[in-house]
């Protein structure tokens, strides 16, 4: 078991996961699982109360999620306009994009949340294609209210078995997000040749 996180949730219990929890909701690389997954260890000893866990686990996820909803919202047009960016987004990929967060947004909010290494960027994303935030807020919060609670629950159950549960858990999230990343750039490459030819 990380002993980072279990030194922090140990000193500052609740407060410790939902500073965590906001830091990785805002990007930085800190997987979600690991520090709720020790919130469990420290239920599974006696040292938290797993309700309160779980109300904490789901108040950071989701102030972490919304905060950078909102930057995106807030400066997407400087996002979109950066010259770099400008290099390779073309305007006609970017209409794409925005096609299709209007046409399936739920389904991609929903999905991103069970994916570490993308999620960040897709809520971005949304905020810049201007989803409706009560449309992101209930489904990234019922997504949460499926993974934050497991994870916790996990942790409490299974404490002498968390390494195990870790590295299994990385393997499919790698592999997911390696699945994801390569459909995505086949349908990026697709597009981008599709719209040459025209």
């Amino acid at each position: 078991m990380n002993e980072l996180y279990i030194t922090l949730l140990s000193k500052f219990s609740y407060v410790g996961l939902f500073l965590v929890l906001i830091a990785a909701g805002l990007g930085v690389p800190l997987p979600e699982d690991i520090p709720l997954l020790a919130a469990g260890w420290l239920v599974h000893h006696g040292n938290a109360d797993l309700t309160l866990m779980i109300i904490t686990g789901m108040l950071g996820v989701m102030v972490g999620d919304s905060l950078l909803f909102m930057m995106g919202r807030r400066y997407g047009d400087h996002i979109v306009d950066h010259r770099w960016l400008k290099r390779i987004a073309k305007p006609w990929l970017l209409e794409k994009a925005r096609r299709m967060y209007t046409n399936h947004g739920a389904k991609i909010i929903f999905a991103a949340r069970f994916m570490p290494g993308i999620r960040s960027v897709m809520f971005l994303t949304s905020g810049v294609f201007k989803v409706p935030f009560w449309k992101f807020f209930a489904i990234d919060g019922f997504a949460a209210l499926i993974s934050v609670p497991l994870w916790v629950w996990v942790g409490a159950r299974f404490s002498g078995h968390l390494e195990a549960i870790l590295n299994a858990a990385r393997l499919g999230t790698f592999g997911l997000v390696g699945l994801v990343a390569v459909a995505l750039v086949i349908w990026g490459i697709y597009e981008y040749r599709h719209n040459l030819k025209k």
